[in-house]
């Protein structure tokens, strides 16, 4: 099994006119220990990019692979609060704390 977190970094607004891409990026192999989505940089998500987070974190459930997600922006993690999403998510304002939380994750698996 591979022992690195798998780091997938999407950044600026995601709206349906991105949707390929952020659908391509959300991708669970199933044999990641952990993943990390590093949205440090992401100002915003429209209705279409939620629900494809979702799906993501749907999939990731089911191959038992742990998810974090990093926000630096106050507006996105106030949509996701306002979309009920805060709850569906292991959500961290830096890095080495949602690293740590994975590679924790992992080792109890």
């Amino acid at each position: 099994m591979d022992t690195s977190i798998a780091v997938i970094r999407l950044t600026g607004e995601l709206e349906i006119g991105r949707q390929d891409e952020i659908a391509q990026a959300l991708r669970v192999g199933g044999s990641e220990p952990g993943i990390l989505l590093d949205f440090s940089e992401v100002t915003y998500a429209d209705s279409t990019s939620l629900a494809t987070l979702l799906r993501f974190r749907d999939q990731a459930m089911r191959s038992n692979v742990p998810i974090a997600i990093v926000i630096g922006s106050k507006q996105f993690s106030r949509l996701i609060e306002f979309a009920g999403l805060a709850d569906a998510f292991r959500i961290f304002d830096n890095r080495a704390a949602a690293l740590t939380d994975l590679a924790n994750a992992a080792a109890a698996k």
